[in-house]
């Protein structure tokens, strides 16, 4: 096989413009006279390897660049909250151990600063601004200070309202019934799960919290009421099973 002729300027140029125009952000070649190579450098966007695909359907001679992927605070905070969600946030590796954990979740992930939904968004934002150093005029996230929050008080006081959703919310911000019932009554383990990873605490749990309370707001009446159906099919089915083996139990051999 022919050796490809070294890549010069134009030619890297012409190919981060093609890369840029396809995935819709901006690819930069820069030049090492050292090595004399050149290498695309991105942020999030896509993961290395589907540069390197692009590439090499652009003929040997592209193939002799490299590629760098550089992560922004923005798409690590919004992985800290996901792996904190998932449990794999860990304080005692320090932010060094979470920043490297990070890195090797996002390698193979797209466009790894884009939230999935408004309220993962709006988490997002909170949370880059509570991580944010004033410096004078000049303020920014640090990211080893988003880590530290999320490992250390969980995911759940990031969430943008705290209301239970209506009719009218669409949005996915404000809380679903049985989300609004566990951020008022849940403890213990319950409680830990829904800081860390907002997960609910059991249906049956939640409408009974509301109607053991004393003196239940409006919002959490309307809550457990609106889980009462659900609530009553879980029951039924558990009967009915119950009943079926039963029945089989006592039947004549």
């Amino acid at each position: 096989m022919p050796t490809p002729h070294p890549l010069r300027g134009p030619r890297a140029r012409r190919l981060a413009d093609r890369l840029t125009a396809q995935y819709r952000i901006p690819i930069e070649p820069q030049y090492d006279p050292g090595s004399r190579r050149w290498t695309l450098r991105w942020y999030d966007g896509p993961p290395l390897a589907a540069v390197r695909a692009a590439l090499g359907r652009h003929g040997p001679e592209a193939e002799q660049l490299l590629v760098r992927r550089d992560l922004t605070t923005r798409a690590l905070a919004l992985a800290a909250i996901r792996e904190t969600r998932a449990g794999a946030m860990h304080r005692w590796v320090g932010s060094w151990g979470q920043r490297y954990h990070l890195e090797q979740v996002l390698a193979d992930r797209p466009f790894p600063d884009r939230a999935d939904s408004p309220r993962e968004a709006a988490m997002l934002e909170r949370l880059l601004q509570a991580a944010t150093a004033e410096h004078g005029r000049w303020s920014h996230p640090d990211e080893n200070k988003a880590f530290e929050l999320v490992a250390r008080d969980g995911v759940a006081w990031l969430l943008p309202d705290d209301r239970l959703a209506g009719p009218q919310d669409r949005d996915g911000l404000a809380l679903g019934p049985l989300e609004y019932l566990t951020a008022r009554y849940a403890t213990g383990v319950h409680r830990t799960a829904w800081e860390t990873a907002l997960a609910t605490m059991p249906l049956r749990a939640a409408v009974t919290a509301a109607r053991d309370d004393g003196a239940p707001t409006p919002d959490a009446a309307r809550a457990a009421l609106a889980l009462l159906p659900a609530l009553r099919s879980e029951l039924t089915a558990d009967l009915d099973r119950t009943q079926d083996r039963l029945n089989r139990a006592a039947a004549p051999a």
